[in-house]
């Protein structure tokens, strides 16, 4: 541990006595527990740390792991480290403290989308062997998920009945996402990689919050960064333009460390975008039934989604006969 560190924070995680601060939130977590930034004033400087509470009860313990036993593994990625942690397995009581990197840049700029494509790679290419079991996503896998939507397949229609989707359109949906057999690769997965969670630095780009990371489709990770919407933010519409040259820039990077993606890479990325984006819909028509979240957030997201369908299914359709 970081002793000057120590001298500023007791062991609950509290500033020492006597020690002037101010704390700002940054956002708080899925559980309602708050990261905050703290600014400790000292004689002759100003420090500032980031101090996050356990936003996902079942991480416990799981970024310090990674940060011991992951982010050495993979150099070229730049991740906030972790400077103190609690000293408990009580998930209420456990908290940590974080290198404050400076203000962080949330965008959805091609080019920062980009060059976070170039980064998966690193670590969707390290030994699956180095989780074990406890490490789980979110989320549950493709094969769950269309047999989820088979079991809706009124609501799927009716999210599907709309100009933009003819009858021709609709069963080849059927027959090339839902029923379609999922046999895609399986990689060390960030989980959570979605744009929150990259971010522009004084240092360069950022990934952070890492305790969702566990073997899942080699296309997740993608799918967070490039398509999964939010009530949280706003989408840009990616279209092929913007999604094509991002899959291309992941593709090459495989293939510089000798370890290409089969031919059929991209087209079975949009057909796993398309699921997964159905699936996004009728959750959001969920939310919307149980006032989840703010109605006007909700329906911002679920037309992006729907315009995000138009795009991927388009683009199956036009390229089924390469594949």
């Amino acid at each position: 541990m970081n002793a000057k560190i120590e001298l500023i924070f007791t062991d609950q995680g509290d500033i020492r006595s006597g020690i002037p601060h101010e704390s700002e939130e940054i956002y708080v977590g899925r559980n309602g527990q708050k990261v905050e930034r703290i600014r400790v004033h000292l004689e002759n400087h100003t420090d500032s740390f980031i101090y996050k509470r356990l936003t996902n009860f079942p991480s416990l313990g799981k970024e310090m792991w990674v940060q011991d036993y992951i982010i050495p593994l993979i150099p070229s990625v730049r991740v906030p480290r972790i400077l103190l942690e609690a000293r408990t397995n009580e998930p209420e009581n456990y908290w940590m403290i974080i290198e404050d990197m400076g203000p962080l840049k949330h965008g959805f700029e091609t080019e920062v989308l980009k060059r976070t494509a170039s980064l998966i790679p690193a670590w969707h290419l390290l030994s699956k062997e180095l989780l074990v079991g406890e490490f789980t996503g979110h989320t549950p896998e493709a094969a769950a998920v269309q047999a989820y939507l088979r079991t809706k397949d009124q609501q799927v229609r009716s999210i599907l009945a709309s100009p933009e989707f003819k009858p021709t359109v609709v069963d080849f949906f059927y027959r090339e996402i839902v029923h379609h057999h999922w046999g895609e690769e399986t990689v060390v997965s960030h989980g959570d990689l979605n744009p929150l969670n990259i971010a522009m630095a004084n240092s360069g780009l950022v990934i952070i919050d890492w305790e969702y990371i566990h073997v899942n489709s080699v296309y997740w990770d993608l799918f967070c960064l490039l398509d999964i919407t939010s009530p949280f933010y706003r989408r840009p519409m990616s279209n092929l333009r913007d999604r094509l040259p991002i899959l291309m820039t992941y593709a090459a990077e495989r293939g510089k460390l000798q370890t290409d993606v089969k031919d059929s890479f991209i087209y079975d990325y949009h057909r796993y975008c398309a699921l997964y984006s159905v699936w996004v819909l009728i959750l959001i028509e969920f939310d919307l039934e149980q006032d989840k979240f703010e109605r006007s957030l909700l329906l911002n997201q679920r037309a992006e989604t729907f315009e995000i369908i138009i795009s991927v299914v388009d683009y199956l359709m036009k390229n089924a006969d390469l594949c």
